[in-house]
């Protein structure tokens, strides 16, 4: 059953119209960004190491900006559902969407220091101190699990309730939040899980699902209901 009545449910859609596209368009960019990153991770390499040749590859901050550009459209179409408060009346639904937006826009504040990282390169390769990369990677610990967590929770209870993607997409979010966020959380102490990163495919993947639901939701309800 809906979480709205059928008397405000086209309103209610056709505010999400612009959540619809934002969650679409930042899913494509999310996932588009993921293969350019750049991949080097050799054997026995530090952490700073690592990322001295990551900084140094012509891909960083491309694929940092399309990244950024992704999470930042993800987080502000999250945060317009929120305030939007089209889940009101259903207040599980609601916290786990105000959660979500949070820690969404939190990721996002740490990609763009992610970005900006970069120009630490030279003071790695010397020896010196890199206040920007060190606070970035104690960043990423936190903030990268968090938005993981939100994100599971909102898709596991959204798609519950169908009022958020259904039980079959959420899994896309859950398999995505769990092997990304294991990986970033523990990107201070190991490189064991490095190997997880790519699975932020699955919230991208996720994003677009529910954008395009949300978009196609509305063509199918705004024209049933003015007839």
């Amino acid at each position: 059953m809906s979480p709205w009545s059928n008397t405000h449910e086209p309103t209610l859609i056709a505010r999400s119209r612009p959540v619809g596209w934002g969650l679409l368009a930042g899913g494509a960019l999310f996932l588009a960004g993921g293969p350019m990153h750049p991949s080097e991770d050799p054997v026995g390499v530090g952490l700073k190491e690592h990322l001295r040749l990551m900084y140094e590859d012509p891909a960083w901050y491309p694929s940092q900006a399309v990244l950024l550009a992704g999470m930042t459209l993800i987080a502000a179409s999250l945060v317009a559902l929120a305030r939007g408060r089209a889940f009101a009346g259903v207040p599980r639904l609601h916290a786990v969407t105000v959660i979500a937006a949070i820690t969404a826009s939190l990721a996002a504040v740490d990609w763009l220091v992610r970005l900006v990282s970069a120009v630490e390169a030279d003071a790695i390769a010397a020896g010196r101190a890199t206040p920007i990369s060190d606070v970035q990677v104690v960043m990423e610990t936190v903030t990268i699990p968090a938005f993981c967590l939100g994100v599971i929770a909102l898709a596991v209870v959204g798609g519950r309730s169908r009022a958020l993607g259904n039980p079959l997409v959420a899994v896309l979010a859950v398999l995505g939040g769990i092997g990304h966020g294991l990986a970033g959380g523990t990107i201070l102490f190991t490189d064991r899980f490095d190997f997880l990163f790519p699975a932020a495919a699955g919230i991208a993947l996720w994003a677009m699902a529910v954008g395009g639901m949300m978009l196609m939701r509305r063509r199918r309800t705004i024209p049933a209901a003015v007839a």
